[in-house]
Order: structure tokens, then sequence, then C-alpha cells
């Protein structure tokens, strides 16, 4: 019988330090990540992901979409009182864009007999050469993504904005990530890819230009740029 606090909610029974199947979580959670991140979900199915991937070989091994989906953990950790399996379904989904978007996750397609299939990555510097990799057609999709003995064609995701700032700028700090969070929300994506680009053509590669072209192109407009 499970104990439960005074509360009425389930009291958790202790970790045993010694038990199998422990999860390695990287530091970078703790110090850049879990301080940016407020959206609850976003934290569940992040945490959901660093444990599914230390089920596989390596921290760089792909998961497909299925899987997260199908994780009951996760979908329990989504679920409130009334909710339906295709809501907590949406709620990983979201999750899982917000990631994205934050450059935590990268997300490939993986097309093959007319049939595509979402695999996702933690990023890490591995992946993102490896996805870029896979990308060109300069090495073969892992084979876990193979269907039917026949390897993929691969699509990966246009870079986020956090991928263009650390790929044209420079590293990312949690102050300049959670800039660049803010500016999602306030301008279209498109935008800030612009306005890095531009920034990089006049060899001005900081944050605080690429935040004054936003502004200008809001206040004065861009009809140069459809």
């Amino acid at each position: 019988m499970t104990s439960r606090s005074v509360t009425g909610t389930p009291r958790f029974a202790g970790f045993n330090a010694h038990q199998r199947g422990n999860v390695v979580v990287p530091a970078a959670f703790f110090t850049e990540l879990l301080p940016e991140i407020s959206d609850i979900n976003e934290l569940r199915v992040l945490l959901a992901l660093i444990r599914l991937v230390s089920d596989e070989s390596t921290l760089e091994s792909p998961l497909p979409e299925t899987r997260i989906l199908q994780d009951r953990a996760l979908l329990e950790s989504v679920r409130v009182d009334g909710i339906t399996s295709r809501i907590g379904r949406q709620t990983i989904l979201h999750g899982l864009e917000l990631l994205i978007a934050r450059g935590v996750v990268l997300r490939v397609a993986a097309e093959n007999s007319g049939r595509s299939d979402s695999w996702y990555f933690l990023h890490t510097p591995v992946t993102r050469e490896f996805v870029e990799a896979i990308r060109r057609g300069a090495i073969s999709p892992p084979r876990s993504m193979w269907t039917e003995d026949q390897p993929p064609s691969i699509t990966a995701d246009l870079p986020t904005p956090f991928l263009l700032y650390e790929q044209n700028i420079g590293p990312l700090t949690p102050m300049v990530a959670d800039r660049i969070t803010r500016a999602i929300q306030e301008y279209p994506a498109a935008w800030i890819e612009d306005a890095i680009e531009e920034a990089v053509a006049y060899n001005r590669r900081n944050w605080k230009y690429i935040e004054a072209i936003l502004e200008s192109w809001t206040a004065q407009g861009r009809s140069e740029r459809s």
C-alpha cells in the first residue's frame, strides 16, 4: 500500500543509489537550461529525452518521435484530470517544439517509400555535425532510421536562431539565450535569421546590434525584404 502525506499526495519512498538504470544528467542542464526554462512541460519533455537517450548506446543516439509520444512516464507526467491521450501527445509535441526553438534538440525527417518519420537528437557538437553531414549526404543515416533495409532521405529543420547565433556570432551564454527566446516571442523567426545575417555582413557580431536591427524593422518596416 502506498503511503500518503498529510495533503493526500503519494509519498516518495526515496532514491536507491544502487539501483540499475540510474540516469546521468549533463551538468549544463543544471547550470544553463534549468534557470531559463519556465514551461513545465518543456522541462518534463527534456528530462524524458535525457532518460530515453540514456537507455541507448550514446548520448548522441537518435530517438523516433513515436517512442517519445508513447513513453508511459512522460504521458503520465503531462496528464491532468480529464485530459485525453490526444491532448497529452499535443502537449509533448509542443514541448519538443520549444526545445527545438531553444536549440536543445535537433529534429530530422526520414523519408522512405512515401512515409516520413521524425527523429530527435539531443543537441551536442557531435550531433550537430552528424546531422549536417547526413543532410549533405556525406554519411549514411543510422541503421535505426532505415526502413526495410533501405536508407531514407534525410531533411533537417532549418537552423534555429540559437544555432545561427552560435554558428555565426559566438557562444550562447544563458543571458544571450534568454534574449533570443524573448525575441522569438516578439518577432517572426525569419526576421531574426535575417537580422543575424545582416549583422554578419556588416561584421557587427553581437546581439545588441541584432536587436537594434529588429527594432528598426519594427518601427520603419522592411519593405526591401518580402
